[in-house]
């Protein structure tokens, strides 16, 4: 956990942090086996995800776990600010949603995407108990994940057949 600053708030240094890191494309990384939307290969396409987590080590984790199950992580996102642009840039099935960030916090990037429509289906994500997801995401998003629970299986049950 970073240092609390002078206000208590431990996220102002991890907000200011994705504020001032430059142009976005410093705080999103790209598959570098993504394929374009609409390319056909004569297989089920594999499911489109973007996975949006501050914390860089459980992207890399995630990322490499959904990969080994045949999930096409098509990029990774790490500030509330950028989901929207990446969404649009990469056109996922499924954004899988850190509830905790910096800035823009994921229960407001649900909001605004639900209120924008026609997007990915939403699944929001924490260390927190599933009691405490189920409450937020209601109405927001279309199911919650602990994140040690992060799995193709998982994303299906609450994603459906894509």
């Amino acid at each position: 956990m970073e240092p609390a600053t002078q206000d208590g708030d431990h996220r102002v240094s991890r907000r200011a942090r994705c504020a001032e890191a430059g142009p976005s494309a410093e705080r999103v990384s790209a598959s570098t086996d993504a394929v374009p939307v609409g390319k056909d290969d004569d297989g089920p396409m594999p499911l489109r995800v973007v996975l949006v987590d501050d914390d860089e080590r459980f992207r890399a984790v995630a990322r490499r776990a959904l990969v080994a199950e045949g999930i096409d992580v098509v990029a990774d996102v790490e500030c509330g600010e950028e989901v929207q642009d990446a969404v649009a840039t990469w056109r996922p099935d499924v954004l899988l949603l850190d509830i905790g960030l910096p800035g823009i916090d994921g229960l407001e990037v649900a909001r605004q995407l639900r209120a924008k429509g026609g997007g990915p289906v939403v699944i929001l994500m924490s260390s927190r108990d599933a009691a405490y997801g189920r409450r937020v995401a209601e109405g927001l998003a279309a199911g919650y994940l602990r994140k040690e629970e992060l799995s193709l299986t998982a994303i299906v049950e609450l994603a459906g057949p894509s």
